[in-house]
C-alpha cells in the first residue's frame, strides 16, 4: 500500500432518484460448479439455512471446509451438563489494573481442575447446528451418486426477493428447485421439479449432527449416543421429528403438497420419498411453526426483502466509469443481503453469524458495533435497535461483573452468551472498547426518536458511563484521567500489564461520556461533575516523534513487529471515533502513512480495511478510502457468495461486511454535505437516496 494524493469531491449526485431494483439485481450471484466457498443462504434475520449448489444441504462434508451448509436460530443454544459441579469463581484469577487488584475470568491457572472449569465456562452455552435437509440422490442402477456426480450445474441467488434457483442434471435428467426462506418462522420453503422424484431416484433426506465442542463448529459430526431423535408422521404429508440434546429439544417439521413416506436409516438420519409425480413443494420448519401456503409464504418473504431494499440509503455506482465502482457496488449490495439474514436477530451475532460456530457460537461484542451500526447509518433504525433486547436483559449480569471488580455502574463482557455469561479469557477479559458501543447505538437511535427513548434508555446509558469513569486512573503526577495501565486495547498483540492510553479505547471513552452527559442534560438531569471534571482533565493520545502510538509507554512502537500487527486500531481516534480535541490532523495523516507503510498485513482481520478507509473519509481524502477498501489482501478479499474470507481458519467474517456498509454510509453523508466525512471522488458520478 502507498499514501495516495487528497481528492476532491463532488456534491452534483446527491438526491437523484435510484432505480433500486436494477442496481440489486445488478449483483445476482451465479454458481455454475461446485465451489464449496460459494454456498449461499437464505434466511429472516434470527434464523439462516446454507445450501450447496443442489439449492439443498445435500453434501454437508464436502463443503465443510468451505462455507459449511449450516441451520442455525438464535434460541438454538445448548449446554451440556455441568457433572463435575464447577464454578464460575474458579475461573477468577487476579490481576491489576491501576495498581489495584481486580478479579478476572482468566484461562491459564495451571491447576487441572481450575483449567476444566475455565474450557467448561467457555464452550457451553454453545449454539447448536438444528439439522441438515438435502437430497439424497440415486443413479438408474441404485447408486448413491455424489456431488462430482452433478452435471449442467446452473445456480442463481436474487438478493431482491431472497431466492435461490438452482438447477443440476444426474444422468442427463434436469432437477430444478427454488429455495427460500419464511420471514415469521426458523422455517425453509422448497420446490422440485424433476422426473427424478417419480422415478425414486431424487429423495430427501433429514440428520442431526452433534455438538463438536471445539472453537469451530462445521456441523458435520455424526454420533448415535449423547442426543435422541424419534420420527412421527402425522399425516400423509405432514412428519415430524423430535430432536434433543440434554434439556434442548425442538421439534422438525416437514409438510409437502404430496404424500411422503420416510424411514430412519442411520440413527438420528431419516431419508424421505415424496410420492409424488415430477413436482414436489415442502416445507421444513425447525422449532414451533404452523403450515402456511407456498404461495403465501413466498408472497411474504418477496415482499419482506422488497420492503427492505426501498427502505433506507441506497448507493448506485452505474454511472461510475472507473472499473473499481462495480466491485464496490458487489460488495455493498451482498453486504446488505447477508447482514439482513444473518445479523438483525434479537442477540448480538456472532461473527460467523448463523452460517457456522466460531469461538463456539458465541457473541463478541465489541464486534457488536460492526455488526449492527451500519443499519442506523443507513437509515434503517428498527434493526439496529433488534439488539437492544439482549442488552436489556443481561444488565444485572454486567452489573455484577463490574460490582466483582470493583468498578462502579455496568462492566460490559467481550465473548458472552444469551444470559450473558462471561468467557474465561487470556486476552478477551482484559479487553475494554466493547464497553461504549451500547452508547454509541443508543444515541444514533436516539437522534429520530422523541424524549421518551431517552427516558426508557436511561439507565443503560447512565450505568454504562458509571461503569466508564470508574475505570479512569488519576494520574497525580499529570493531573489528568488514563486508561489503564492493565489493559489489553483493540490491538491484542499488546502486552497486558503495562499498556494504558491506548488510542482508540481514549477517543471512545471521551465520547462516550459527552454522549452520557448529554442524555442527562437532555432529560433536565445536572451534568454529572466527575464526568464534566474527567473531560477536562482528560489525557491526550500518546506521540512519538510526530506519530500517534498504539499505547502509551512503548516509545516507537513501530520499530517492534509486535507493534505492526493485529488491528491497526491506532487509526481508530480519529476514523471510527471522532478526534479529541487535542488531536492533531497532520499527525493523524502521518500516523496512516506510517500503518500503509510498515504494517503486517497477514495479521490484520476484514473489518481492519473499512476500519482504515474511516480514517481516510475523516482526513477527506476521498481516494485512499476507496483504495483501502478494496485493497488487494487476503483478509479483504470478498467471495463470490459475498462473505469476507479470512483465511483457511475462518471462511467468512461478518464484521468485515459490516464495516464497508458504516465507512459507505459515512461517504454517502459526506457527499451531502456532513463536513465530518469526504463523499466519493470527484469524477464518480453517484447517486445518493434515503440516508438522513
Amino acid at each position: 500500500m502507498r499514501w495516495l494524493p487528497l481528492v476532491l469531491l463532488s456534491f452534483a449526485s446527491w438526491g437523484q432518484k435510484i432505480d433500486r431494483k436494477s442496481v440489486v439485481e445488478r449483483h445476482v450471484v451465479h454458481v455454475n460448479s461446485a465451489d464449496t466457498l460459494a454456498a449461499l443462504s437464505v434466511g429472516n434475520g434470527s434464523f439462516a439455512f446454507t445450501v450447496d449448489v443442489t439449492g439443498l444441504q445435500s453434501f454437508p462434508v464436502e463443503y465443510a471446509k468451505g462455507i459449511p451448509l449450516g441451520t442455525q436460530s438464535t434460541w438454538g443454544w445448548h449446554a451440556f451438563p455441568n457433572s463435575s459441579k464447577f464454578k464460575r469463581s474458579e475461573t477468577y484469577r487476579d490481576a491489576l489494573y491501576g495498581g489495584r487488584k481486580v478479579s478476572y475470568a482468566l484461562q491459564g491457572h495451571q491447576n487441572a481442575r481450575k483449567d476444566s472449569a475455565n474450557e467448561y465456562f467457555r464452550q457451553n452455552p454453545h449454539r447448536v447446528h438444528l439439522g441438515h435437509f438435502g437430497f439424497r440422490i440415486y443413479s438408474k442402477r441404485g447408486k448413491l451418486l455424489g456431488l462430482h456426480d452433478l452435471q449442467a450445474i446452473s445456480q442463481r441467488l436474487n438478493p431482491y426477493t431472497g431466492e435461490i434457483e438452482s438447477h443440476f442434471e444426474v444422468e442427463g435428467v434436469p432437477v430444478d428447485v427454488l429455495t427460500f426462506a419464511g420471514q415469521f418462522a426458523d422455517e425453509v420453503y422448497v420446490r422440485v421439479q424433476s422426473a427424478l422424484l417419480n422415478s425414486g431416484q431424487l429423495r430427501f433426506y433429514l440428520d442431526y449432527p452433534f455438538p463438536s465442542q471445539e472453537f469451530l463448529d462445521e456441523g458435520i459430526r455424526y454420533q448415535s449416543v449423547g442426543h435422541r431423535s424419534h420420527l412421527r408422521q402425522l399425516r400423509a404429508n405432514h412428519l415430524v421429528v423430535q430432536h434433543g440434546l440434554d434439556n434442548l429439544n425442538y421439534p422438525t417439521h416437514i409438510r409437502s403438497s404430496q404424500g411422503l413416506h420416510a424411514q430412519e436409516i442411520f440413527t438420528h438420519r431419516y431419508e424421505i420419498v415424496s410420492i409424488a409425480n415430477n413436482e414436489v413443494e415442502i416445507q421444513v420448519g425447525f422449532g414451533q411453526n404452523k403450515p402456511v401456503d407456498f404461495n403465501r409464504a413466498r408472497s411474504l418473504n418477496r415482499q419482506n426483502y422488497v420492503e427492505y431494499w426501498n427502505s433506507g440509503g441506497m448507493i448506485d455506482f452505474g454511472l461510475v466509469s472507473d472499473k473499481r465502482a462495480n466491485e464496490l457496488e458487489r460488495r455493498m449490495i451482498l453486504s446488505m443481503y447477508l447482514t439482513k439474514l444473518q445479523s438483525t436477530g434479537s442477540e448480538p451475532p456472532q461473527e460467523t453469524g448463523l452460517t457456522y460456530n466460531s469461538w463456539y457460537g458465541r457473541p463478541h461484542l465489541e464486534m457488536t458495533w460492526w455488526h449492527v451500526m451500519h443499519f442506523g447509518y443507513w437509515s434503517k433504525p428498527e434493526l439496529l435497535a433488534k439488539t437492544l433486547p439482549w442488552y436489556i436483559r443481561n444488565f444485572q449480569q454486567a452489573k455484577a461483573l463490574a460490582r466483582r471488580q470493583g468498578f462502579s455502574g455496568v462492566r460490559w463482557q467481550k465473548m458472552t452468551d444469551p444470559d450473558g455469561g462471561e468467557s474465561p479469557s487470556s486476552v478477551g477479559s482484559f479487553l475494554l472498547w466493547q464497553q461504549p458501543h451500547i452508547i454509541d447505538m443508543l444515541d444514533l437511535l436516539a437522534q429520530k426518536k422523541p424524549i421518551s427513548f431517552r427516558k426508557k434508555y436511561f439507565q443503560l446509558v447512565n450505568e454504562t458511563a458509571k461503569g466508564m469513569f470508574s475505570l479512569l486512573v488519576w494520574n497525580k503526577e499529570k493531573q489528568e484521567y488514563q486508561l489503564g495501565p492493565g489493559i489489553i486495547p483493540a490491538q491484542e498483540s499488546l502486552p497486558y500489564s503495562t499498556t494504558y492510553n491506548a488510542p482508540l479505547e481514549l477517543s471512545s471513552w471521551y465520547q462516550g461520556l459527552q454522549k452520557a452527559q448529554t442524555w442527562r442534560i437532555r432529560l433536565g438531569l445536572k451534568p454529572d461533575a466527575h464526568w464534566s471534571y474527567a473531560l477536562q482533565h482528560f489525557s491526550s493520545l500518546p506521540v512519538h516523534d510526530g506519530i500517534y502510538q498504539a499505547s502509551a509507554g512503548i516509545g516507537d512502537g513501530f520499530q517492534n513487529p509486535k507493534f505492526v500487527s493485529d488491528h491497526p486500531a491506532v487509526l481508530g481516534a480519529m476514523g471510527m471515533y471522532a478526534p479529541l480535541p487535542r488531536t492533531d490532523t497532520s499527525m493523524m495523516r502521518q500516523t496512516l502513512q506510517k500503518v500503509l507503510q510498515t504494517w503486517n498485513w497477514s495479521s490484520t482481520w476484514g473489518w481492519d480495511y473499512p476500519f482504515m478507509a474511516m480514517t481516510a473519509v475523516r482526513l477527506k481524502d476521498s481516494e485512499l478510502a476507496i483504495h483501502l477498501l478494496l485493497a488487494p489482501q487476503t483478509k479483504n478479499s470478498y467471495l463470490l457468495n459475498g462473505h469476507n474470507y479470512q483465511d483457511k481458519r475462518l471462511r467468512l467474517y461478518l464484521p468485515g461486511n459490516g464495516g464497508l456498509l458504516t465507512t459507505l454510509a459515512w461517504m454517502a453523508k459526506g457527499q451531502m454535505g456532513d463536513n465530518q466525512y469526504v463523499g466519493f471522488p470527484a469524477q464518480w458520478p453517484v447517486k445518493i437516496e434515503g440516508f438522513d
